[in-house]
């Protein structure tokens, strides 16, 4: 297998910072905690330094986040995640050391424009006349 590109592997985990935090429960940090507390990318930064392929990395995030399992709905996105991350693990470990705040603002960007754009499919129509 070949490594992946790096922009492969920050949209693999962006993914997958998706997919934690869709696994939140009201036992673990807020979404708020998530994204602002430092949460996910302590979580991250933790997971790649302590483990050496995606399933234990994924597992110690989840730890960390006080995940106990991965939500059904996103299990199919980190099994893909986890075979991307796979061809060549100390690769991603090694990205995520160099580029994790990055990364976090990559995903934090999705995630406001994915906010503004379920905003406006929801407010009703302003009719000037």
């Amino acid at each position: 297998m070949t490594t992946p590109t790096p922009e492969q592997l920050d949209q693999a985990t962006i993914r997958l910072i998706f997919a934690l935090r869709d696994s939140l429960t009201d036992d673990g940090p807020s979404r708020i905690d998530f994204w602002s507390g430092g949460r996910a990318i302590s979580a991250l930064e933790a997971a790649a330094a302590g483990a050496s392929t995606a399933s234990e990395a994924i597992t110690l995030a989840a730890k960390k986040l006080q995940i106990p399992q991965i939500d059904k709905r996103q299990a199919k996105t980190v099994a893909e995640v986890a075979e991307l991350i796979d061809q060549d693990y100390p690769a991603w470990a090694a990205h995520i050391t160099r580029n994790a705040v990055y990364i976090l603002a990559l995903a934090d960007i999705q995630r406001i424009e994915q906010r503004d754009t379920a905003k406006t499919k929801t407010e009703p129509a302003v009719t000037i006349f």
